[in-house]
């Protein structure tokens, strides 16, 4: 079945297969959909949890209503990697 997703292999313990298995049949789809999808949470916490790191270092703001984009390029561009 051809498809314009690009697939990845992964490899799983048997006790998280079985638990994915289970989301897919009460989700009623596919096994690789369900992966994806927990990809892609994933993917967002750690990007959420990126920006209140930002945030909280960047300290009290409360005074100002915005922040500039090159100010904030200029403080993400300072941080390490």
């Amino acid at each position: 079945m051809a498809t314009i997703e690009q697939r990845v292999n992964i490899a799983l313990d048997g006790f998280t297969l079985e638990l994915v298995k289970q989301m897919a049949r009460n989700a009623k789809t596919s096994v690789s959909k369900i992966c994806a999808d927990l990809i892609r949470r994933r993917i967002e916490d750690d990007e959420d949890a990126y920006y209140v790191k930002l945030i909280n270092e960047m300290g009290d703001i409360s005074n100002k209503k915005t922040v500039s984009l090159d100010e904030a390029r200029k403080y993400l561009d300072a941080l390490p990697d």
